[in-house]
């Protein structure tokens, strides 16, 4: 949960804007999380109320902010320890679309050249090799089961 006092909406991506003699904040704000990339692997800050935890470590592995403490957050302003204030602003982000359920199975079942008839769909082969070394794993299973089969009924 966001807190209301920091002006951010869950679902939003806001960065922090660079200004001189401010260190310098490249990753973006997203649900009470601070990422470095876009891939949202690892949030290597976050929110605490109004507080921004920032893990970030000097050369010796100590933090850079006294209690990983950056600064807090006030109506999308930055408000850092030494005073300075940093705006917020909300990033453009072009999140991948997915298809509404109902399209979903209509490929399915119909197949994607009937939902968008100018796309050239070619059905998948299998390479040659790859169908005989299947076929040879799974006859040379059957086989292996077959005489540990024989054997057993022979005790």
């Amino acid at each position: 949960m966001i807190d209301p006092a920091t002006g951010m909406r869950a679902g939003e991506r806001y960065n922090v804007e660079s200004l001189e003699r401010t260190p310098h904040f490249p990753g973006f704000f997203l649900d009470g999380k601070y990422y470095l990339g876009p891939e949202l692997q690892t949030a290597v800050g976050w929110l605490e109320g109004q507080q921004f935890l920032y893990d970030q470590l000097d050369p010796t592995g100590e933090p850079v902010y006294p209690g990983r403490v950056a600064g807090t957050i006030e109506d999308l302003t930055l408000i850092l320890g030494d005073g300075a204030r940093l705006k917020l602003s909300e990033m453009a982000y072009d999140a991948p679309r997915y298809l509404p359920t109902e399209m979903t199975d209509d490929i399915l079942l119909n197949g994607i050249s009937n939902l968008y008839p100018q796309a050239s769909v070619r059905p998948i082969r299998p390479s040659p090799l790859l169908v005989i070394g299947a076929a040879l794993l799974v006859s040379g299973c059957l086989l292996a089961f077959n005489r540990l089969g024989s054997r057993r009924s022979a005790r």
